[in-house]
């Protein structure tokens, strides 16, 4: 029972010929309708925009300049020498409000094209500096690190998140509603980062076309910056964001940012990114007995990105291909349920947020419903704000094939900002091939009170052409999170037959009430071994639609991070279950209808990450459906340099049962890594083997960013059944790809 593939794919079919489907086309118009152009707009702030910040008498003051800066890393531009820093940073970590152990100063100067950004990092011991990382969007927060948030709707809710080390590196994200970072947007910025005698300096542009804003003659922002000291676990703020603020550290809240002000007569630049990619490849498939099949052929696409005003992008894309994609990581089933495999396409991880609906294990919407079987033929993706509103529209339409029809697939989602706090929003989706539809519609609310706690709700109807033809699902949860205690509460009720045609559902005939409740104490502040400890008691209760008990869980469980940001902890807890019908497990292993109650506990301990020789385990043993079952995972990471790191992970399963067969044991191995020559050239090489399929698999990708935001791929996928032992004849292949492709971004 194992896949590197989301489950659930939809079924195929003859889908509308038009890009947009009938109820997204009439909503966009709607909302073009309401729209003023760019020009005449005038910045409307949410209600909770208005909401009181802790921050907002702070002010970053940015200067005007009139001699672009040199992005090297060297503050030698005169005009840096006369601007007044930012240097009241405050420790975040290890001693909220204390004062930082290192100095740093900023300075903020801007152009009618950049926001530039000069960094004074100093360092009593510069020679520790931590620089490892060179490959974009790598872990930069292993390194000595940077980052800059910035609010540019000025409305408390959503932003844009840079990271950057001493070397330059970058890294970015989009936050949305204060909670969800999508780490897979990628801006075009400039940056370089050197290490000196007095520690490290960083320099940074970020053009005003990268950002969406509001034109207006004086523009403010939030901002907030962040310094990481690896070696002393310290974290420093400006502005600080305490402790009580726990999203990302606190930079998921752009309520607590500061404003930024000084921008006068700036203007977001007419985005329009129009980005072609060619593409040539050849794979050669093994048919078993009918011998192998070999393919060649090349391809191109387009995608354009227009900013339609300056709060309303249209994305549209046409042959899209997604060959340059990192593979699904092995996964072995021992569950009843299906497997949820993570969105890694970058058409559908930007604003991935906005899109969001459900909770994980039961959404109205999961992109990785879309083009797994059906390569896509052209899609369309409308986002942006309007006042109060945060708007998304998707659609896309798959191609045909033989025997599998293309399906036209399109989401609708609103959210709006009734007061501080308070956010309302519904959702449409629809599955169309001409002959079978699925159309969900649901509604949801958000209220955010205190520092990081939530109290959200959603409801989803889904009518089919299929099934019974009607069904439901909806949640509630409180969350109430402070730095000292943590207290949870969820219902969770699922229809027999729900679900929703672009969505993913792992459980359905399930009523599902849940708590936890935990406390998690500082103890040390820098001076201690042990930085912080965490206990807590969790439990849920599932029946089905008729009432009947399904299963429970009771438990506890402890956690502590050391002052050296080691981490570790363990559970323990005790599960029903109850299998109405027998459920095959594996190979031949079929586990048989009954009740079972058993007990497991576990251990854990992940080494700090920076350190030349880092890496994670996990132990787990326990009762398993009237068996019982030891699970030991984890691996080393061996960072030789900057330039190589190696990470070798083993998930291995004892499972004993009281059944035919029931002694066996899963394993899957697999090795990364990672090598940069530098920061614009860089490769990954995943190489995993497990014991279900018996496949041994790898994964190539080699990555040149050529020219800002284009990139040259070469991707080399291959995989072998070593069932009878490790051979690469042609005989055990199972398949081959290879794959070149170029991209160029043009902005205009």
């Amino acid at each position: 029972m194992t896949d590197s593939n989301a489950s659930g794919a939809p079924p195929g079919g003859r889908g509308a010929p038009a890009i947009l489907c009938p109820a997204t086309a009439v909503l966009a118009a709607l909302v073009l309708t309401c729209v003023r152009p760019a020009a005449a707009q005038e910045t409307v702030k949410s209600p909770a925009a208005g909401a009181p910040s802790r921050n907002s008498d702070l002010l970053a003051h940015a200067t005007y300049v009139d001699v672009r800066p040199e992005i090297d890393g060297v503050l030698d531009e005169p005009f840096w020498q006369t601007l007044t820093p930012i240097t009241d940073f405050k420790q975040r970590l290890p001693n909220e409000g204390a004062e930082p152990t290192e100095a740093t100063e900023v300075r903020i100067a801007y152009d009618e094209n950049n926001i530039y950004l000069g960094f004074d990092l100093f360092d009593s011991e510069p020679e520790k500096i931590k620089r490892t990382i060179l490959k974009r969007e790598g872990y930069i927060p292993q390194d000595d690190f940077v980052y800059i948030g910035l609010d540019s709707y000025n409305d408390d809710r959503n932003g844009y998140l840079f990271e950057l080390n001493s070397l330059g590196t970058q890294g970015d994200a989009l936050i949305t509603d204060e909670e969800e970072i999508a780490w897979n947007w990628e801006g075009v910025f400039e940056s370089q980062g050197q290490v000196n005698d007095e520690g490290w300096v960083l320099e940074v542009a970020i053009p005003f076309k990268t950002i969406r804003f509001d034109p207006k003659e004086r523009l403010e922002m939030g901002i907030v910056f962040a310094r990481g000291i690896v070696r002393k676990n310290e974290r420093v703020y400006w502005p600080l964001i305490d402790l009580d603020y726990r999203r990302f550290q606190g930079l998921a809240h752009a309520s607590q940012y500061a404003t930024l002000v000084g921008l006068r007569d700036v203007r977001p630049g007419r985005n329009l990114e129009v980005k072609p990619y060619g593409m040539l490849g050849g794979q050669k498939i093994n048919l078993g007995a009918e011998g192998a099949e070999t393919d060649t052929d090349g391809d191109f696409g387009l995608d354009v990105k227009y900013g339609i005003t300056s709060n309303l992008t249209l994305d549209l894309t046409y042959n899209t291909d997604f060959a340059q994609v990192e593979a699904d990581n092995v996964q072995v089933n021992l569950t009843r349920f299906n497997l949820r495999f993570p969105e890694k396409r970058e058409f559908f991880l930007e604003r991935a947020g906005l899109f969001a609906f459900g909770q994980t294990g039961t959404e109205t919407f999961f992109s990785r419903r879309i083009g797994i079987t059906n390569d896509i033929l052209a899609g369309a993706r409308f986002t942006g704000q309007a006042g109060p509103l945060s708007i998304g529209l998707l659609d896309i339409q798959t191609k045909d094939r033989i025997d599998d029809p293309g399906t036209n697939f399109a989401v609708s989602r609103i959210r709006g900002d009734l007061r501080p706090g308070l956010t309302v929003g519904t959702i449409f989706t629809n599955r169309d091939n001409g002959r079978d539809h699925n159309r969900a519609l649901g509604g949801d609310v958000a209220v955010r009170f205190w520092s990081g706690s939530t109290f959200d709700a959603w409801a989803t109807n889904v009518w089919s052409s299929e099934g019974d033809g009607r069904s439901s699902a909806g949640a509630a949860d409180l969350s109430i999170n402070t730095d000292l205690y943590q207290f949870e509460a969820g219902y969770l009720n699922v229809a027999d037959d729900f679900n929703p045609g672009v969505g993913f559902v792992r459980r359905t005939n399930m009523i599902r009430y849940s708590g936890r409740a935990g406390i998690s104490p500082r103890i040390g502040r820098g001076d201690r071994f042990v930085r912080q400890v965490g206990l807590a008691v969790f439990g849920n209760y599932i029946e089905g639609q008729e009432g009947a008990k399904q299963s429970n869980e009771v438990g506890a469980d402890f956690n502590f991070s050391l002052e050296n940001t080691d981490r570790g902890g363990g559970a323990v807890s005790r599960r029903f279950e109850r299998l109405e019908v027998p459920f095959h497990i594996t190979g031949d292993v079929t586990i048989p209808a009954g009740d079972y109650t058993f007990t497991s506990g576990g251990v854990s301990y992940r080494p700090n990450w920076s350190r030349p020789l880092a890496g994670s385990f996990s132990a787990n043993y326990g009762g398993f459906f009237g068996g019982t079952r030891l699970q030991i995972a984890g691996g080393p990471t061996v960072k030789f340099s900057k330039h190589l790191e190696i990470r070798l992970m083993a998930d291995h399963n004892i499972i004993s049962l009281p059944v035919e067969n029931g002694d066996f044991s899963t394993t899957i191995l697999s090795t990364n890594i990672l090598a940069a020559v530098s920061r614009k050239l860089f490769g990954e090489a995943l190489i995993q083997y497990d014991n279900d399929s018996k496949k041994l698999q790898a994964n190539l990708r080699i990555n040149w960013i050529h020219t800002p935001g284009s990139d040259l791929f070469v991707v080399f996928n291959t995989g072998y059944f070593v069932e009878d032992g490790i051979n690469f004849r042609e005989s055990a292949l199972d398949r081959r790809t290879g794959v070149v492709k170029l991209t160029y971004l043009w902005t205009l």
